[in-house]
């Protein structure tokens, strides 16, 4: 019995393991290689909570020399207690009270890092603040009172506050415009999530990225940005514009300090189980936590990631090379200094967001990806 031809495309198939192994990407050796855990000099922008306190712990029990530095002094006070309580030494554990928005402030953190310790390795942006409300909340104006009564597809403004309709359209009623004072508290929490999201992540990299280079044998820039950077939120208008232009200030950076050794990175996350989204602009309690609200509780905490989860993935990411290694690590490809690059910069965890940044630049944007995130901060899907 004649056994058939095999088909290409059967040995197309059979041939992807194959091809896969040869385009496997081989890292070079460990960043933790080059610097020992023990010997790593870090500094926590934001370490008082959230993750920048769980990673203060994480380099704690790795034995790091760590730079505590935030608003609240008693509260790195407390983060330091809990390094010092895994075993760390008391004195490789500095508390530098400092606004990241302030440059005399930034300043001094950089001469306590740089006398102390004669410079740093890693340095971790993690300062900032959440704008959990809808734009027009924020203004004063709330076009989904409750209860509502249920319509098939409800209009921006809905017929019974019509006061006039104009050569533009249909207009809100004197009751249902922002006030003054509403649009002057929309431009304090901008101002306030600017300043701290992004004009504070400008001076970090101004201020440390000169003693990165000339005191570490690999260094590392560490930011915390968020999926909200390249995925349009609601109830996160302004908190997602900061965290885009900060991310495009660090992307830039990197571009302008290609050559000099250092590795960028960027930890994009969706919601973390933690309290950061409880805050707000202005305090540490009172935000929008739409798990608390009880909106789609069962289905949104299936989407929280454990913070233990963030920081490992911090910290496997650092310890990959900074150098470029060859993308075809087999010869005569490997040769070729052009085929060489160095570990990505951008990071998304869970990694199905990336495919969301994906789908929506397609219709599925509109389709898939705008309806589930209304879902899931409770708006309308």
């Amino acid at each position: 019995m004649q056994v058939p031809p095999l088909s290409p495309a059967v040995y197309f198939l059979l041939a992807l393991p194959i091809l896969a192994l040869l385009l496997r990407a081989r890292h070079g050796p460990s960043r933790e290689k080059v610097i020992k855990p023990t010997e790593e000099r870090v500094v926590l922008l934001g370490a008082s909570s959230g993750v920048g306190k769980d990673l203060a712990l994480a380099y704690a029990r790795r034995g790091a020399k760590i730079v505590l530095v935030a608003r609240r002094a008693a509260a790195l006070e407390a983060v330091k207690e809990e390094c010092v309580a895994l075993g760390v030494a008391a004195d490789r554990v500095l508390v530098v009270p400092a606004d990241i928005r302030s440059p005399p402030d930034l300043l001094a953190v950089r001469d306590v890092v740089v006398n102390s310790w004669g410079g740093l390795d890693t340095l971790h942006i993690l300062a900032g603040v959440p704008s959990t409300r809808t734009l027009l909340q924020i203004a004063g104006v709330d076009l989904v009172p409750e209860p509502r009564p249920v319509v098939p597809r409800p209009r921006l403004v809905p017929a019974e506050d019509l006061a006039w309709v104009g050569p533009g359209g249909a207009y809100h009623s004197a009751t249902h415009l922002p006030t003054g004072a509403g649009l002057e508290a929309l431009a304090a929490e901008a101002r306030a999530c600017s300043e701290i999201n992004f004009v504070g992540t400008v001076l970090a990299l101004a201020a440390f990225i000169p003693v990165l280079i000339v005191s570490s044998a690999s260094p590392a820039v560490h930011h915390l940005s968020s999926v909200a950077a390249t995925i349009a939120a609601p109830r996160r208008c302004i908190y997602s514009a900061t965290k885009a232009a900060a991310l495009m200030a660090v992307e830039s950076a990197r571009v302008e300090c290609e050559g000099a050794g250092i590795r960028f990175f960027s930890l994009l996350p969706g919601t973390i189980d933690n309290e950061f989204r409880r805050k707000t602009a202005f305090s540490h309690n009172g935000g929008n936590c739409e798990v608390q609200a009880g909106v789609k509780a069962g289905w949104t905490e299936k989407l929280l990631l454990p913070p233990k989860k963030v920081v490992d993935t911090i910290i496997s990411q650092l310890a990959l090379p900074t150098a470029p290694y060859p993308v075809i690590p087999y010869p005569p490809f490997s040769w070729v200094s052009g085929l060489r690059a160095p570990p990505k910069s951008q990071f998304y965890l869970p990694y199905t967001y990336k495919l969301a940044t994906l789908l929506s630049l397609t219709p599925l944007g509109y389709l898939y990806v705008e309806p589930k995130a209304r879902q899931k901060y409770g708006l309308r899907p």
